[in-house]
């Protein structure tokens, strides 16, 4: 029955408000490619209306599972699993005005989100045979503000999570039959090496958490540690594995290794052999290379420390409100100082109550060397993508979403931790029970996670739902909205301000509002290239007047003299950068 309430719960906040948000670029990738449509059918430079814009998100019917596998390898170059379940799943939902359903492509990670509650409950009993901390692992994983957001992007990180934390439990078992020098049992051997392709095939970046996996186990080998001391009251007794490498136990974990080996390297090769010159790529490097080795730090430590708790720390439009008679004060700095006050206070009082939780479970002869290897799992997980940044200069920190390896096993030492303070009293803090104590960090996870489905935290990276009320503001003559062209993510880009325009009942102009992508082969040019070219040329075929929209137009602007910039309309918001421009027809200022 507790299961049931955490699963209600977790389920209810990741269907809600499923089209609040407006969709951003990389949900457009994966919305585009599993209907087996590509970015391509979008003209370039040439004045294009909304019909032509969004026709990409248009239901293809003739599209099969085989089209959508092949139009993402060409275009995504990403592994193809989630997107041939999302070309099943979202012909179960209707169209809406023309459009594919947003909330339909959205259901399907929350669903699978949702699934992963109870996935995670039988994980974590299956590690340490504790109906308590499976229970407060699911409710942890129910209420992660985290979590939530995963589960609400129409991306393929949901279902990695869920194959990632049946590979871990897997991975401690195997950790623990080790140190007991026992074999792995072939069912489990058999699902490991299974979960582990399933993972490869969702997505590259789960090979972190086989690397980490190898890594620990490896270790284990190289790193004894010391026999069990009855006698000993405090110290950590972790028995050792054994040391004769062709011992039946390391067999047995021989076959969980070549056989993810294999399998990851036959989907290589037949995933290879349907593009041998893939588009694009989404790990390249990053422009900002001077600080690459701070802002990993601080990036992996913002998305760990919202999977337990994130108040308005990105509060950015709360209306005024008039405290102080009729003057209204800007609350949104005020609110944030607080929110982040109050995080610090929380953290500084649970981060020793947890710590000394899994000092406790590290301890219980039965499960302590499953203990150690989902600790070790989370550290060493960790590590790698602080190297893998470091080393290679692709931050795969940049994005909270890409840190979904270590979320599970993380949620299992939260959920461990707390299991060990359920029946004490925390370190700090006395006059809180454990049950109190253990009740107040699920409430900071549920207002933490009602936050993220009130969009009141973890904004999407692109905020048009902030640009068109700007746009509103102008004068009411027909738009041109025009950036420039380097791939799928600028489509993107005006894709999310379309959808936010299609959708507002007050925007009177869509009708007439036309867009313009205006391809550059080239990150820097001067006066004479293409874009600024072909801008000039649209705006001069132009016979009426009209208010010019450069979004993240990233090439010079050269404009007719009948056009003017308004200088309060030169600034940024939210991934885009605009600047506006009121145009006339040179014969009606003849």
């Amino acid at each position: 029955m507790l299961l049931l309430l955490w699963l209600i719960l977790g389920a209810g906040l990741r269907l809600a408000n499923l089209e609040v948000k407006p969709p951003w670029t990389d949900e457009f990738n994966a919305i585009v490619l599993s209907l087996g449509n590509s970015f391509d059918a979008v003209p370039l430079d040439r004045l294009i209306n909304f019909s032509d814009l969004l026709a990409p998100l248009q239901p293809n019917p003739t599209a099969t599972v085989g089209d959508v596998v092949r139009q993402v390898a060409l275009e995504e170059r990403q592994q193809p699993l989630y997107f041939a379940i999302a070309h099943l799943w979202m012909q179960l939902f209707a169209p809406a005005d023309g459009l594919v359903s947003l909330w339909g492509t959205r259901a399907l990670p929350a669903v699978i989100g949702s699934l992963t509650i109870p996935a995670v409950y039988a994980c974590s009993y299956f590690i340490w045979r504790s109906p308590l901390i499976a229970n407060l692992t699911a409710a942890m994983l129910a209420v992660s503000p985290y979590g939530v957001y995963i589960a609400q992007e129409a991306r393929h990180y949901s279902l990695a999570i869920l194959w990632v934390a049946i590979s871990i439990s897997l991975f401690a078992r195997a950790y623990g039959d080790l140190s007991r020098h026992q074999k792995l049992p072939y069912v489990w051997a058999g699902l490991w090496i299974v979960v582990n392709n399933l993972a490869i095939a969702t997505t590259y970046l789960s090979g972190v958490a086989l690397v980490s996996e190898a890594l620990g186990l490896s270790l284990v080998y190289l790193w004894q540690l010391r026999q069990p001391d009855p006698k000993s009251g405090s110290a950590i007794a972790v028995r050792s594995a054994p040391t004769n490498l062709s011992h039946p136990c390391w067999r047995r974990l021989y076959l969980v290794a070549v056989g993810t080996l294999a399998g990851c390297a036959g989907g290589w090769l037949l995933w290879h052999s349907y593009t041998p010159t893939p588009q694009a790529g989404w790990l390249d490097n990053s422009p900002y290379k001077s600080i690459q080795i701070v802002n990993p730090l601080f990036q992996l430590i913002g998305a760990a420390v919202s999977m337990m708790s994130l108040l308005l720390v990105e509060v950015n439009k709360l209306p005024p409100v008039a405290i102080f008679g009729d003057f209204p004060l800007e609350i949104d700095l005020p609110v944030m100082i607080v929110s982040a006050i109050l995080m610090l206070i929380f953290f500084a009082w649970a981060l020793p109550m947890l710590s000394r939780g899994i000092r406790i479970q590290l301890r219980q002869v039965e499960t302590n060397s499953e203990t150690l290897a989902i600790c070790g799992f989370t550290a060493i997980s960790i590590g790698l993508y602080l190297v893998i940044t470091w080393l290679s200069g692709i931050d795969i920190t940049r994005g909270a979403r890409y840190q979904f390896v270590y979320f599970p096993a993380l949620m299992m030492l939260v959920g461990m931790g707390l299991a060990s303070c359920w029946h004490n009293k925390p370190s700090i803090a006395k006059w809180v029970s454990g049950k109190q104590a253990v009740a107040i960090v699920l409430i900071m996870g549920l207002v933490s996670s009602t936050i993220v489905v009130t969009n009141y935290g973890y904004h999407k990276y692109y905020r048009p739902e902030q640009l068109v009320p700007l746009m509103q503001q102008s004068a009411p003559i027909p738009l041109l909205i025009a950036t420039t062209h380097n791939s799928s993510i600028q489509v993107g880009e005006l894709m999310g301000l379309a959808w936010e325009l299609r959708r507002d009942d007050k925007f009177k102009q869509a009708p007439k509002t036309q867009f313009l992508l205006a391809h550059q082969f080239q990150r820097f040019c001067d006066r004479d290239c293409p874009p600024t070219k072909i801008l000039r040329e649209t705006v001069d075929r132009i016979s009426r007047s009209i208010d010019l929209w450069a979004i993240n137009f990233h090439a010079p602007i050269s404009l007719p003299p009948t056009c003017e910039i308004d200088k309060k309309f030169t600034q940024g918001i939210y991934g885009y950068e605009y600047r506006l421009y009121h145009c006339q027809p040179i014969r009606d200022v003849n």
